[in-house]
């Protein structure tokens, strides 16, 4: 049950500009925000272009070997123990896993699973701040006396709240306003983890060839006269998990087998919803925890199995005497020491507690593509399987030019990489996505102030028009770019263009502001207001210069434009 406490409150009258320090650090941060999206927009798209080159080369090269194919010449190279060619793109299929990822620490094995996580929570205080102003007015002079009206915070009323729970994470308390009572220890002798076996194999039947690549189903014929092949699979192959089998928790129990479902869940089952609330944990027997009591993680840091969840617990130790006497010290000095409330009589965990659990990866079949290891190592009656780096056309190779796929259920090597291209496709429209919405729009009203136009006063047609222009010019510009004409080059110029003409209309329809004054000094303004600097960081050359009237406006949008600016 979480701690909830009430910390200090304190009334800041005056205004709630940032100064001194946080003054630079807000601007530091608006200027990052405003050049950072585009760095992480090129990475992303450059990433997108090698590994779309990368699926490309490898679906349309036509040397993929089925291990599940009957027939070819995949014994010629029995003699020095490697049944294919070192270097030779492989895909199969196989209901045969045989794994035991470890964690040595808690000398805990997972037979079965291709991947084993431990996912550690911390019992740790976090600090809520809520903060209330007032809305108020003042009046700000530029450099040559124009002056204009401004609304700005005030008066802010700050309190400070504190949670104990479990978090994924550590929390620093050391800056928190009341550290003394809400001390967060740092310790961390069981940090998450992901474990793999090194020697994880996989076996393959032969199938006939009159089979297709997406009927797998024949693998598992088991007639006579298949041919099993062994294959053990590189660890590396597992970097980024298994594509379509979710993690499920492991618990322990007497004889490994689920529970009894409840009474709701049956009811759920006889009206035909199950499926919301299907329980994918996976139990095992307490005899694989045989060992643990006499584990390193627990003869050090007292870690037991605690049963609910899946849970090993390990409980925080009290600290020295001077230790507990420096913490009543600094409870005195924040005036925390005898402050008791009934948060505190609710039982909790006590911060620096720390508890773990497992989770796994273990598809009862999957699909593998990668290539047979082109080093020197030997498997016996076997191959060995690795990722495969592959060269695309500008000649360049990296992490995203890698082919080590492993996917659950039966695949084909067409599906596989169809999958992954989607995957590629899919993180970089969550990257353009976040440049529309998080950077697009305040990069075009900054834009706009650049050559002296106000997209904030316009209307909402003009602002999306204008953002919306900008998104799609920038992403035109990367495609031309990294893409050249090897591939959608239309849609890129096309995006460029249309990005270009709404850009103009946006800047052709949108308010005028003053000629007057340096439009540097116009924009570094801006960026500081929005860093919520005080006036004197901010003084413009000029509120005066009249509305342009180049700009298209509406009925009585001329005197709203000249009200906002004197």
């Amino acid at each position: 049950m979480p701690t909830v406490r009430r910390g200090r409150t304190y009334q800041k009258y005056g205004d709630d500009d940032s100064r001194g320090l946080g003054g630079v650090c807000s601007v530091i941060l608006i200027l990052a925000l405003l050049v950072l999206p585009p760095a992480f927009l090129y990475v992303s798209e450059r990433s997108r272009y090698v590994r779309y080159e990368t699926l490309s080369t490898a679906l349309s090269g036509g040397d993929i070997y089925e291990l599940n194919r009957r027939g070819g010449d995949r014994g010629r190279h029995r003699r020095d123990g490697i049944l294919l060619s070192p270097g030779t793109l492989v895909h199969g299929t196989s209901s045969n896993v045989y794994a035991h990822p470890a964690d040595v620490d808690m000398d805990v094995a997972m037979p079965g699973a291709l991947i084993l996580r431990r996912r550690t929570e911390y019992c740790q205080w976090e600090e809520i701040q809520s903060r209330t102003c007032e809305t108020c007015s003042r009046t700000v002079k530029a450099k040559d006396g124009s002056s204009k009206e401004e609304s700005y915070q005030c008066d802010c009323v700050v309190r400070y709240d504190y949670v104990k729970n479990w978090r994924n994470r550590r929390i620093n308390s050391l800056l928190f306003d009341q550290p003394g009572a809400h001390h967060n220890p740092m310790r961390d002798p069981m940090p998450s983890a992901t474990f793999l076996d090194e020697r994880a194999a996989l076996t393959f039947r032969e199938y006939g060839d009159d089979a297709h690549d997406d009927d797998v189903e024949a693998e598992e014929g088991g007639g006579d006269g298949d041919v099993v092949l062994r294959a053990i699979l590189d660890p590396r192959m597992l970097s980024s998990g298994v594509r379509g089998w979710p993690y499920r928790n492991v618990e322990f129990n007497h004889d490994g087998m689920p529970p009894s479902p409840s009474y709701f869940a049956r009811f759920l089952s006889f009206l035909g919803l199950s499926s919301l609330f299907r329980d994918d944990t996976r139990y095992e027997t307490l005899s694989l925890l045989r060992d643990t009591p006499n584990s390193k993680a627990a003869l050090r840091d007292n870690f037991v199995y605690v049963g609910r969840g899946g849970y090993f617990f390990s409980p925080y130790e009290s600290p020295s005497t001077y230790g507990k006497l420096f913490n009543y010290f600094v409870q005195y000095l924040e005036g925390s020491l005898f402050d008791w409330q009934v948060g505190d009589l609710m039982p909790s965990c006590t911060a620096g507690d720390l508890r773990f659990r497992y989770e796994v990866q273990d598809p009862n079949v999957v699909s593998i593509l990668g290539q047979v290891d082109a080093s020197r190592d030997r498997v016996e009656d076997g191959i060995r399987i690795t990722p495969r780096a592959m060269t695309t056309t500008n000649g360049q190779v990296d992490a995203a030019s890698t082919i080590g796929l492993v996917h659950a259920g039966r695949r084909s090597a067409r599906a596989m990489l169809v999958d992954e291209d989607a995957d590629s496709r899919f993180r970089a429209n969550i990257a353009r996505v976040v440049l529309l919405l998080f950077w697009s729009i305040p990069a075009s009203r900054l834009g706009g102030v650049a050559l002296g136009r106000e997209m904030g006063l316009s209307s909402v047609v003009v602002q999306a028009m204008g953002a919306l222009g900008l998104c799609a010019t920038l992403l035109g510009g990367m495609w031309l770019m990294i893409w050249g004409g090897t591939y959608g080059s239309i849609e890129s110029i096309f995006a460029f263009l249309a990005g270009s003409v709404a850009c103009y209309r946006a800047y052709r329809t949108s308010y005028g502001m003053g000629r007057g004054g340096r439009r540097w000094r116009a924009v570094w303004c801006r960026i500081a207001k929005w860093a919520n600097t005080p006036p004197e960081w901010r003084v413009e050359d000029t509120y005066v210069g009249g509305f342009d009237s180049s700009a298209r406006v509406g009925p009585g949008d001329d005197d709203k434009a000249r009200s906002k600016k004197l």
